[in-house]
C-alpha cells in the first residue's frame, strides 16, 4: 500500500505522464452476483483485498487533486506459458494443463458448480498497454 503511494507521489512530482495500477478482482469480495463489473461497491474480505482497494481510491484522488492521469485495472486470475503448477500462488490452470499433459485426473474441489474468473496474460499486456496511450480522458482516475 505505501509502495503505490510512493510512487504516486514521485510520479506526482517528477511530471509523469501517467500511472497505470494493478488492482485486484479480489475488491469485490465473495458476494454472489455475476457478472462482476466496475460499478459494484467495494466488499473487501482480506487485507490484501483492502490494500487493493485503498490504492484504487489513491489513484483516484491523486487525479482528482493533482492532475496525474491514473488508471486502475481490476485483474482476474492471471495465467499464462511457463507459470510454474506448483508454486504457491499457481491458479487452477497450469495445474489442469500438467494434470492433463500427465494424463492426470483434473482436480475440482466441492460439487463442481463453482465459478472463477480467469484472465490470459496476453491480454493483460494488451489491456496495460491500452491503458498506457489511452488519452480519454473519462477513463483518469477510474
Amino acid at each position: 500500500m505505501t509502495g503505490t503511494l510512493n510512487i504516486l507521489w514521485l510520479a506526482h512530482k517528477n511530471g509523469v505522464k501517467k500511472v497505470v495500477c494493478a488492482i485486484s478482482s479480489s475488491v469485490y469480495g465473495d458476494t454472489p452476483v455475476m457478472p462482476k463489473v466496475e460499478s459494484m461497491p467495494y466488499n473487501p474480505i482480506s487485507p490484501y483485498a483492502l490494500t487493493k482497494v485503498t490504492n484504487e481510491i489513491y489513484c483516484k484522488l491523486f487525479f482528482q487533486i493533482y492532475g496525474l492521469p491514473t488508471i486502475g485495472l481490476r485483474y482476474f486470475n492471471v495465467y499464462g506459458r511457463r507459470q510454474d503448477p506448483n508454486g504457491p500462488y499457481a491458479a487452477i490452470i497450469p495445474r489442469w494443463i500438467e494434470s492433463a499433459a500427465n494424463n492426470i485426473d483434473l482436480e475440482l474441489n466441492g460439487e463442481g458448480v463453482q465459478t472463477r474468473d480467469f484472465t490470459y496474460i496476453d491480454d493483460v499486456v494488451d489491456a496495460n498497454i491500452l491503458a498506457l496511450t489511452c488519452t480519454n480522458t473519462e477513463a483518469f482516475g477510474q
